[in-house]
């Protein structure tokens, strides 16, 4: 209890001789540095403004460009937090979700795989053990070499210990063909002289085959691991193409609506009174046989008809200068259908596909398509539909040029989708797209099949070169059935009357 007062004390004696502590000095407050004014919100888009940029993505943007990202992921953040109708929003959702195809890492793997295998093809060259099969001995020349008639109708020679008769026919005789000497300059020899030196055969003991087929084996077993490798990246291929052609159906029904006016048309059903045939068969292999469809307009009708009778005009000028009848060997066959399709209730397109057979490698494929307005029984072609017809077959082929690097990874033959009226002839109006088909060989080989080209009619580059007037027939109810007239009603009274 006495320590206080003690203390007390001691700090007066201090105080008094100055020695009393100072005070702390003051810490100032540290000083945050200024920050960044926020970025305004983003403004969060309205039905409108989504629809003109789906339109955009969808349509008219290339799959495998970083634009293509960048402008899905905007959409799906502007929206984020946006009012939407419900079908708006399912689609939104769905884009949300959507792996953008890798279709171009794709095509060059698969092209890769194709080079791999033609190297290693080149390499090793199979060697046909079975090259004189068939064959005939026309005679013997030595002690072990033969002239012999290939089945191809083609002599060559054949180098073979056994004892073989005239005429005799080679049968299970393993062989190998001797490689031609190659030309060379420095003797002066020349391309056509080696080529006109006879082939040579030499035949195989059954020790010499398999060996070739034990070198062989590891070769073959890489070509189908390559084959597998392909067929793998075409299926890839596909069904990435597949979820791309599905988003963009998707959206495309929600949005073509609301950027283009369009009545709902009737079924082609509806359009098409009834199918008609014209056939007529001289054997299995020389036939024609062709769908034709009725419409019940007199102008429309004649269209079709008159196109149907052309080919047959084709067919029977074949058959005249080839023969016709039973036990010809040369095919002549053609075969057309037809597809329909409808834009408006006053629009129709006929899409014909035809199989011609004339006896070559494999039959051909043709196509034609017709679009008429059932008002007026005329005919539409592109300068119809669009204003600026130059600008707009330049747009389709810069859409066709995108689609084939889609579908085939480039198109062999870019001249089939030039900006020409010709190219494009092949076209219908099924609901609110522009459908062209391009038919083999015209952008790709026979085996590439046909090509299609489908482009909304609402595409953002496409639709303002609409003619006004087509636009109307969009636009337009349905067209007065202008069928025969109806007949005058007969009463009764005076059928009596014309029966006394």
């Amino acid at each position: 209890m006495r320590t206080l007062p003690c203390l007390a004390l001691a700090a007066l004696l201090l105080s008094g001789c100055g020695l009393a502590a100072a005070p702390a000095p003051e810490v100032p407050a540290p000083q945050t540095a200024p920050q960044p004014p926020a970025p305004p919100a983003e403004a969060a888009w309205d039905a409108s403004e989504l629809t003109q940029r789906l339109n955009v993505l969808i349509n008219d943007t290339d799959p495998g460009s970083p634009d293509w990202a960048k402008a899905q992921a905007e959409i799906v953040r502007r929206t984020a937090n946006a009012t939407l109708p419900g079908d708006l929003r399912m689609v939104v959702n769905q884009l949300a979700a959507f792996d953008p195809p890798r279709l171009a890492d794709r095509w060059r793997a698969h092209q890769s795989a194709q080079d791999e295998d033609a190297e290693l093809y080149a390499r090793n060259l199979p060697v046909n053990t079975d090259a004189v099969s068939g064959a005939r001995v026309v005679r013997r020349l030595g002690p072990a070499l033969y002239l012999i008639r290939l089945p191809g109708g083609d002599t060559a020679l054949f180098r073979s210990t056994r004892r073989l008769k005239n005429n005799a026919r080679l049968k299970g005789v393993p062989a190998m063909e001797q490689p031609r000497p190659k030309p060379d300059p420095a003797k002066g020899d020349l391309v056509d002289e080696m080529d006109e030196e006879a082939r040579t055969f030499v035949e195989l003991s059954r020790a010499d085959v398999r060996r070739l087929r034990a070198e062989r084996a590891p070769v073959e077993a890489r070509l189908r691991e390559q084959d597998s490798r392909r067929e793998r990246l075409t299926r890839e291929i596909r069904d990435e193409l597949d979820r791309l052609d599905g988003l963009a159906r998707s959206v495309n029904e929600v949005i073509g609506p609301r950027l283009l006016q369009r009545r709902t048309p009737p079924s082609t059903a509806a359009l098409i009174r009834k199918v008609g045939r014209m056939a007529r068969t001289w054997s299995r292999e020389q036939y024609y046989r062709y769908a034709v469809p009725v419409t019940g307009r007199p102008a429309v009708d004649a269209v079709l008809k008159d196109f149907l009778e052309e080919r047959r005009g084709e067919v029977q000028d074949l058959l005249r200068s080839t023969g016709v009848g039973r036990g010809r060997m040369r095919a002549n066959s053609d075969t057309i259908a037809f597809r329909s399709f409808t834009a408006a209730p006053r629009l129709l397109s006929i899409r014909f596909e035809e199989l011609r057979d004339t006896g070559g490698a494999h039959p051909n494929q043709a196509y034609a398509g017709f679009t008429f307005d059932l008002g007026a029984q005329t005919q539409l072609g592109l300068s119809d539909l669009f204003g600026d017809l130059p600008a707009a077959l330049s747009l389709l082929s810069e859409l066709a040029g995108r689609r084939m690097d889609l579908v085939m990874g480039g198109a062999p033959f870019p001249e089939g989708y030039a900006p020409k009226v010709e190219n494009f002839a092949v076209f219908v109006l099924d609901g609110g797209d522009l459908v062209v088909t391009f038919p083999p060989y015209q952008v790709a080989s026979f085996a590439q099949g046909p090509q299609t080209l489908r482009v909304p009619l609402s595409h953002p580059r496409l639709q303002p070169l609409l003619r006004p007037a087509f636009l109307d027939l969009l636009a337009a109810g349905p067209a007065q059935d202008a069928a025969a007239p109806a007949k005058a009603p007969r009463h009764k009274h005076k059928a009596k009357a014309h029966r006394k």
